[in-house]
C-alpha cells in the first residue's frame, strides 16, 4: 500500500510540478516560480520517500527526504501566496528570509550526524536529535513549518476579505493551497492505513490540493453568455484607482453585467508579469465580445484599446472624474460622455447608455 501511494503521488506531484514549470517559462511570474519550487520539493521528497521504502534508506535518501518533505516546502508556498495576496514587494521581502532559511537548511541536514540507526524499512524516526537537545534540523523543521503554515493561514484570511467580491478564484484558489498545506503538516495517521499508508497518501492529497489551488487562482474569468459584457478600460495598478475600480466593477456586476478589466484579469494589480503582447492579445480578444467598452480615463489610459473598440464598431462610453476634460480625439469616438465625483455615480449615469449600447452593437468590418 505505501509503495502505490507513494509511486502515485510521485508521478502526480512530478506531473503537476512539470505544469507549474511550463506556465512559468511561458508567462514569468514570480508567485508561479515559488508554487512550481514548492510542489517540485514535494514531488522530489515523494520520490526519495519511494526509494527509501522500497530499495532501503540511506544517508542521501533520508536528508533528501527531510530537507525537501519536511523543511523547505511550507516556506517556498507561503513565498508564492505572499507574492499573490500581497505583493511583490512583500514577496521580495519574504523572498530574502527563505533564502536565509534554505541556506542553513542544506547545512545543517546534510551535515549533523544521525543519533539513531536508519531503518532498514518504514519511515525513519528519532534520525536526527530531539527539539530538546538544541537547534538542529528537527527544530528547524517545527520552525519552518509552523511559521509557513501560519503565513499561509493568515494570507487566506486576508484574501477572503481582500477578493470575496471581486475575485473569488483567489480566495478559492488559497483555500486549497492552504488545506493542502495543513493536510501536509498534518502529524496524525489514518485508521484505515499503516503509517506509511497515511504518509503517502498525505503527499499525494497535499500535491493535488497544492496543484488545483494554483490552477484555480490562475483559471481564466468566463463570462455568462446571458450577461452583457462590460469590458473596463484605464485602472492602474496603484492601490487608489484599485479601490475606485473594484468599486466600480463590484456595482456593475450587482447590475446585471459581466466585467472584464485587464488590469485585475490580466495583470492581477501588478503582481502578473505577463508580456504587453500578451496583454493586448487578451484585451483585444475581450473588446471582439463586449457589448460595452467603458474607458475611464482616472488615470489617463485606455484610449489606444478604446480606439481599437470603435474600430471594431463596438461601443463605447468615455468616462472622467468632475473638473478633468476629455480629449477631443477620444471625444470623437464616444457614444456618450460621463464625469463623475465617485463610482456610484459613475455606474449610475452608465446605467442610462448600457441599455443602448446592447442593442446598438454592429458586425466588425471585414
Amino acid at each position: 500500500m505505501d509503495v502505490t501511494l507513494g509511486v502515485i503521488g510521485g508521478i502526480a506531484s512530478t506531473v503537476f510540478a512539470y505544469d507549474l514549470i511550463r506556465d512559468q517559462r511561458r508567462s514569468p511570474r514570480p508567485h508561479v516560480a515559488a508554487y512550481a519550487t514548492g510542489i517540485l520539493m514535494f514531488a522530489i521528497a515523494t520520490w526519495a520517500f519511494v526509494y527509501g521504502t522500497t530499495v532501503g534508506w540511506n544517508g542521501v535518501s533520508y536528508r533528501t527526504f527531510f530537507l525537501f518533505g519536511a523543511i523547505l516546502n511550507i516556506p517556498v508556498l507561503a513565498l508564492g501566496s505572499m507574492f499573490l495576496v500581497v505583493g511583490r514587494r512583500s514577496g521580495h521581502v519574504m523572498t530574502v528570509a527563505v533564502a536565509a532559511i534554505s541556506a542553513i537548511s542544506v547545512t545543517l541536514t546534510t551535515t549533523v550526524p544521525f543519533v539513531n540507526p536508519l531503518p532498514a524499512t518504514g519511515i525513519p524516526t528519532d534520525i536526527f536529535s530531539p527539539i530538546a537537545e538544541g537547534f538542529g534540523p528537527r527544530l528547524l523543521a517545527a520552525i519552518s513549518g509552523g511559521t509557513g503554515a501560519t503565513i499561509l493561514i493568515v494570507l487566506s484570511l486576508v484574501s477572503v476579505f481582500r477578493f470575496w467580491r471581486t475575485n473569488r478564484r483567489i480566495v478559492v484558489g488559497n483555500a486549497l493551497i492552504l488545506a493542502g498545506t495543513l493536510v501536509a503538516s498534518f502529524q496524525g495517521t489514518v485508521l484505515a492505513l499503516g503509517e506509511e499508508g497515511a504518509f503517502a497518501l498525505k503527499l499525494t492529497v497535499t500535491a493535488t490540493l497544492l496543484w488545483l489551488g494554483y490552477r484555480v487562482t490562475k483559471g481564466s474569468r468566463v463570462s455568462d453568455p446571458k450577461r452583457p459584457l462590460v469590458v473596463l478600460l484605464g485602472p492602474s495598478t496603484n492601490s487608489d484607482a484599485r479601490r475606485h475600480a473594484d468599486r466600480t466593477i463590484e456595482l456593475l456586476e450587482q447590475t446585471g453585467y459581466d466585467v472584464f478589466c485587464p488590469a485585475r484579469d490580466l495583470e492581477g494589480w501588478g503582481e502578473v508579469g505577463r508580456s504587453p503582447a500578451d496583454q493586448a492579445k487578451e484585451t483585444f480578444r475581450a473588446i471582439d465580445r463586449a457589448d460595452v467598452v467603458l474607458a475611464d480615463l482616472r488615470d489617463g489610459y485606455g484610449i489606444v484599446m478604446a480606439g481599437y473598440a470603435a474600430a471594431r464598431r463596438i461601443p463605447v462610453v468615455v468616462a472622467s472624474p468632475q473638473g478633468r476634460r476629455i480629449p477631443r480625439p477620444i471625444r470623437g469616438i464616444a457614444l456618450m460622455e460621463i464625469y463623475y465625483d465617485t463610482a456610484n455615480q459613475l455606474v449610475q449615469r452608465l446605467g442610462g447608455a448600457l441599455p443602448i449600447t446592447a442593442t446598438t452593437k454592429r458586425p466588425a468590418p471585414r
